[in-house]
């Protein structure tokens, strides 16, 4: 789309605007082992468009990544505070954080939270 209309823009919509249905066996679904192999094609074919729009398309995911994360550590707070007990990929996570998406803070304060 920038390619044949260069003065448009791209951006992330917060709130969802319409309803999708899909089911299990999806393309959509059963595509994700697929999915960078498919995003590498795509960066290939455009990259021109790619290189020029780099930084935003790299904060964009980085907000979408940090929203997420605070909706996550929301959601681990409550069960904290609510003495139950968590899942096991947030028990095996809080054991392990990971560090480039701000996973380390979001245990810092999780663990600090449980004092």
């Amino acid at each position: 789309m920038l390619e044949t209309e260069p003065d448009l823009q791209i951006g992330v919509v917060q709130q969802p605007l319409i309803d999708y249905r899909t089911a299990p066996a999806s393309s959509n679904i059963t595509s994700m082992d697929k999915r960078l192999d498919l995003m590498r094609f795509i960066i290939g074919k455009h990259l021109e468009s790619y290189r020029n729009h780099v930084a935003d398309a790299i904060l964009g995911v980085e907000a979408t990544s940090m929203a997420r994360l605070f909706g996550w550590e929301a959601e681990i707070l409550r069960t904290v505070r609510g003495n139950q007990e968590l899942s096991k990929a947030s028990d095996e996570f809080m054991q392990h954080p990971t560090y480039g998406d701000g996973g380390m803070a979001a245990a810092v304060r999780i663990v600090s939270a449980k004092k």
